[in-house]
């Protein structure tokens, strides 16, 4: 009998028999994907397949999204095209993007056909937070979903600000997001002029002389430049 070995990259959901794998915030890993070899069409998944005898996962994961609501929770939301022996889903969560531990669980709807959606909410969001999805099979066989992460106000990069700028003085007062990595100061051509390791959340800096500055700062989820001006 003719075989057909597929590896395959896909974008929501891999098989845990096969590899172990580490996990990054910015990963997917995943096989959930339909498509077709030769004139035969298949569901993709991670190993051998036969015309004749093919798996086929048990639940399609089709989205899975996190974002922060008003209230500063943590809301995650998900979305299957069907569902075959679907248990339902257990809800991980890290701080560093490789630990996780079990927050919350959501039954599945066990055998469906159509597009299904879900939600979780996380009441306990004190620092950004990554999640994933164990989705569990009645006979106990699990697929794990790309990671989500969700970034609370305080650590947004869109706290980062500089005011006044330009400055008549040189001195600024800078608010920055919560738990940043570095803060680093250049001069227009990029030379660095100082550096600051775990910057405080709101201080003032001083620009030397007239000129044009490039201040960045670094956090776990990004990193953004403000161009400053001492006239």
């Amino acid at each position: 009998m003719k075989q057909i070995t597929l590896i395959i990259l896909c974008t929501m959901m891999y098989c845990t028999k096969l590899y172990a794998q580490q996990v990054i915030p910015s990963g997917i890993y995943g096989a959930a994907y339909s498509g077709t070899v030769g004139n035969l069409s298949v569901n993709w998944v991670i190993g051998t397949l036969t015309p004749t005898d093919m798996s086929v996962l048990p639940v399609r994961l089709i989205s899975f999204k996190g974002h922060l609501r008003s209230n500063g929770n943590a809301e995650l939301e998900w979305k299957t095209a069907e569902e075959s022996s679907n248990k339902g889903f257990e809800i991980q969560k890290s701080i560093d993007g490789k630990h996780f531990e079990q927050i919350g669980w959501v039954d599945g709807a066990g055998d469906y056909q159509g597009e299904k959606s879900y939600h979780f909410t996380d009441n306990n969001l004190q620092t950004t937070s990554y999640y994933r999805l164990k989705q569990v099979d009645y006979d106990g066989e699990f697929t794990i979903s790309r990671i989500v992460s969700v970034i609370p106000e305080n650590e947004s990069l869109d706290r980062f600000s500089a005011f006044p700028n330009p400055s008549h003085d040189g001195v600024i007062n800078l608010t920055l997001p919560d738990h940043a990595i570095s803060l680093t100061l250049s001069d227009k051509r990029g030379s660095v002029i100082q550096k600051q390791e775990n910057p405080a959340a709101s201080q003032k800096l001083k620009l030397p002389e007239a000129g044009f500055y490039l201040l960045r700062i670094q956090t776990a989820v990004g990193e953004r430049t403000l161009k400053l001006m001492r006239d």
